[in-house]
């Protein structure tokens, strides 16, 4: 049978008749389809993300996944009930055209216990989405977000050494204690036929499996990308043009930062019904050189090429980095994922001596159960992933040209010089009641002061490592070392699937300390709220 459905899926995946808006890239929401898709014998490139619903509707549908009966009749409190439960806000729909409006907002509040005090957000925005024409070839989406929040102390210090709320953008005060900030995505997706797919937007990508990813994650901030992804027989290519920008090296005096561009490629290649195989490459470089004038580069417009020889070949200094990313299913129900991202290397220098900087690897192992009764209506996921960056990854000789967004890592939110672990646990009862838990403990070599440099912080110059260039002797752990444990629990109730809305409580507990300090957080927080994006408070 499921031999049968992945046949089915291969000759109709990406197929125009479906629409093309992506699946929200968001941890929760992709826990509802994720056991279906990671069935042995399924070819879905599941490691490309956000997943496309033309994708996983021919295999999985919506009613299939929450199977929530409607109340019947056409009287007033049914169709109140409906319409909160089940339904768009606002909805169009004709033969060739469909739009759907709906509300986002994060009404929450709590207290550290720590701290003795409040704390709360304030969300308010709309999501707009739609297709257009009879085989809805064509689709669009929309989000605009106003937040106001009080976070706790770990949290508020870290928003202002960076000035952005992690993945959410840049920041002013309000009221002295909280902060305001705004931030809107949007995308248009066309595929003209079943083998392509183009997406034009300001939004994330991510790349991998698990719950981080150290090739390229949803960590930082809303990014303007053109996106093209092929499909053909068992392989899936995507190009990926983006453009980043940097607030805290060399910024623009007029616009306050700098631009830099990248330039990725990722095929993804179902080598047999139990393994997939995808191999990565990126590019980073400046939009002003020397000159100040050279913008996009059209040497890394090439769709089908190698960056490394080509950057050779120009003599540039560009940032280039190389990956892979592994899946396996050993049995159903089962998946074994891993991660190696190589930044830089040096043999013949690395010969001379073990710890040598250019020696920047980051690695990721991990493995992912699923638990659940035939029709679903009881699932559960287990995950435990190891995660682990060398020293000086991700960094640069130029900062501007370092693996980051407007101050945020492209990767894991720790950025580099860390060992982390995490175990992450989901139930689901009757398709609306939750319960999740998530642990992390984690590792980290921090800097003793403004003038060091141990290879945490990839916002500083290769230039500035000790010994530079002749560096050896570093590990991960260097520095001052600091130790993280945090705990978040959390149990809900799914109010509508439509847009994952949500009334959850939260407890999350988190110890932070090294020689110089110690940081205790214990929060309790309720709130009703829409879950479309991660976010990554675990830093």
């Amino acid at each position: 049978m499921r031999s049968k459905l992945a046949l089915i899926f291969m000759l109709v995946a990406g197929g125009a008749t479906a629409q093309q808006n992506n699946l929200y890239l968001n941890h929760q929401v992709h826990q509802f389809y994720e056991a279906r898709l990671q069935e042995k014998g399924v070819t879905v490139h599941t490691s490309i993300r956000p997943w496309r619903m033309a994708e996983i509707d021919t295999l999985i549908s919506y009613d299939s996944v929450f199977r929530l009966q409607r109340l019947p009749g056409e009287k007033f409190p049914g169709k109140l009930v409906n319409w909160i439960a089940y339904d768009n806000m606002v909805q169009v729909n004709t033969s060739d055209f469909h739009l759907s409006i709906d509300p986002l907002i994060n009404f929450s509040g709590g207290i550290d216990l720590e701290d003795n005090k409040g704390l709360w957000v304030n969300t308010r925005g709309l999501t707009v989405s739609g297709d257009i024409g009879e085989k809805k070839k064509v689709s669009f989406n929309t989000t605009f977000r106003e937040n106001q929040a009080k976070y706790p102390t770990y949290l508020t210090s870290w928003i202002k050494d960076y000035d952005v709320v992690p993945g959410q953008g840049k920041v002013r005060s309000f009221k002295g204690t909280a902060f305001d900030y705004a931030n809107s995505s949007g995308y248009v997706s066309y595929s003209p036929n079943s083998y392509f797919n183009f997406q034009l937007g300001h939004d994330k990508n991510f790349i991998g499996e698990g719950y981080r990813s150290m090739i390229l994650s949803d960590n930082a901030f809303f990014y303007p990308f053109l996106k093209i992804n092929t499909s053909v027989w068992r392989i899936r290519y995507m190009n990926l043009y983006t453009q980043f920008t940097d607030a805290i090296n060399g910024a623009d005096s007029i616009i306050g930062v700098t631009r830099k561009w990248g330039s990725f490629h990722y095929l993804s290649f179902d080598a047999w019904d139990w393994a997939q195989i995808g191999l990565f490459e990126g590019i980073i470089w400046p939009n002003n050189d020397s000159t100040l004038t050279r913008g996009f580069d059209p040497n890394y417009l090439n769709p089908i090429i190698f960056f490394r020889p080509v950057e050779f070949g120009l003599g540039s200094p560009d940032n280039a980095l190389m990956g892979l990313n592994l899946k396996l299913k050993p049995m159903s129900d089962l998946i074994i994922y891993g991660q190696f991202l190589m930044d830089d290397l040096d043999v013949a220098a690395a010969r001379n001596g073990e710890g040598y900087y250019r020696n920047k690897f980051g690695m990721q192992a991990g493995v992912k159960y699923f638990l659940h009764t035939p029709d679903y209506r009881h699932a559960a996921v287990v995950l435990a992933e190891w995660n682990q960056a060398n020293p000086y990854t991700y960094a640069h000789k130029e900062p501007v040209q370092n693996y980051a967004h407007l101050n945020q890592p492209l990767a894991h939110p720790l950025g580099a010089n860390f060992r982390e672990f995490i175990i992450y646990g989901s139930y689901r009862l009757a398709y609306r009641y939750y319960a999740s838990g998530r642990f992390q403990v984690a590792m980290t070599g921090l800097d003793s002061s403004a003038a060091s440099n141990v290879g945490s912080n990839i916002f500083l110059s290769d230039f500035t490592i000790p010994g530079f260039p002749d560096s050896y002797g570093n590990f991960v752990g260097q520095g001052l070392e600091t130790h993280i444990f945090s705990a978040d629990l959390r149990a809900g109730y799914l109010v509508n699937p439509k847009i994952n809305l949500n009334l959850e409580g939260q407890i999350f507990y988190r110890t932070y300390a090294n020689d110089d300090r110690a940081i205790n957080t214990l929060q309790f927080m309720l709130g009703l709220k829409t879950d479309i994006f991660n976010q990554y408070y675990d830093l």
